[in-house]
This record gives structure tokens, sequence and C-alpha cells, in this order.
């Protein structure tokens, strides 16, 4: 079956609109990418609960998880990553759109899958080139966080380093290997059946 053409910002967000999901926008071509997977979803859990903990005592900026972001106008280029983090001194208005021309002042991706990791660079890219200022790719497979900032080389960090910004979140920090562990309800055993 072939994919109904998308080569605008407006065509891309009556998709979403329709309930599409795991798409993205390229140049003005449609991009279809893999569901997210467990490990995926494992890391959105960790990082969103440490996050949520922090910003419920210091909410100064609050997160959007999956909103489509537009990276650039000028190609027609729409993304979206696993989670958008905004100011909250102008509101809290991200949260009721599908899609944004606002610049987050933090991105984080998750290497999940080929087609998200293959594509990573560009993606970094343009987010640079859009002026977000803090980027944070978390990559599953190899257990490291990559991390973007400005005017500092690239870092990465192993499962034994602790993942912060000071000067985004001060005081914030989490364990590089707690973001990629299952939930402790995963590893449970269910209690024994009393059926004497």
């Amino acid at each position: 079956m072939t994919e109904p053409l998308v080569r605008t910002p407006r065509e891309f967000l009556a998709r979403q609109e329709d309930g599409d999901r795991w798409i993205e926008m390229v140049n003005g071509r449609l991009i279809r990418l893999s569901p997210p997977d467990e490990q995926h979803g494992n890391v959105v859990r960790n990082l969103s609960k440490a996050l949520s903990q922090y910003l419920r005592k210091r909410p100064t900026h609050y997160l959007c998880f999956e909103l489509a972001l537009l990276v650039s106008p000028a190609t027609n280029t729409i993304r979206c990553p696993a989670v958008s983090c905004f100011p909250t001194e102008n509101g809290l208005d991200e949260l009721d759109k599908l899609l944004s021309e606002t610049v987050p002042v933090l991105v984080i991706e998750i290497a999940s899958s080929n087609d998200r990791r293959e594509a990573m660079s560009d993606r970094i890219r343009g987010y640079q080139v859009l002026g977000v200022p803090y980027i944070w790719v978390l990559d599953p497979e190899s257990q490291h966080a990559h991390v973007f900032t400005p005017q500092e080389t690239p870092r990465m960090l192993k499962e034994t380093e602790v993942l912060t910004s000071q000067s985004l979140f001060p005081g914030f920090g989490i364990l590089v290997g707690d973001l990629f562990r299952d939930p402790a309800w995963l590893n449970r055993t269910p209690p024994a059946d009393d059926a004497n």
C-alpha cells in the first residue's frame, strides 16, 4: 500500500490528528519509525520518574513526551524526540500541542532502534542548528549517555557515571546505569495462590 504524500507541516499535523504515530518528516518526506521497544520504555520511565521528582520540588521546567518539533521550516523537517523540556516561565503551552515551533532547552533522544540510531547524527545536527542548547542521547544497547552542551566537547558517560546538568537542573543527577534498568515490579514474584 502506498503511503499518502506528506510534504508540509500542516499535512504532517493532519496525520497526527488522525492518530498516526511514530512518524517524522525529513525534507518533506514522511518517515515511519519503529515503535518503541521495552528498553526504550524503561529509559523513558526511569528518566521521567527521576526528573519529575526533581521538578516537583523546583518547577522551573516541564517535560513533553514524543512532541513533534519543527526542526527546520526551510526543509520541512519534523522530529519527534522521546522527551523535550521547556522552561515554565512562559506557561505550559507546549503540553497542548501535537507539533511545536518552540525551541526546547533540552532534547532527549533514545537510540533504541536501528532507524533512530542510524539517523542520530542528523537529528543532533538539526537540533543544534535549531538552537537547542542541551541534547542527551541515551543508548540502551551500549548503556551509555551522550551529552551535547553549548561550547563544550560532546561527552560520553558510562554506566557508573552520573548524568547531570548543573546549569539546567542544579542538584539533579542520575546514575547512567539506572536509566537502563528494568522496573522493580517486572522482577517481582507474584504472591502464591492460597487455594487451601
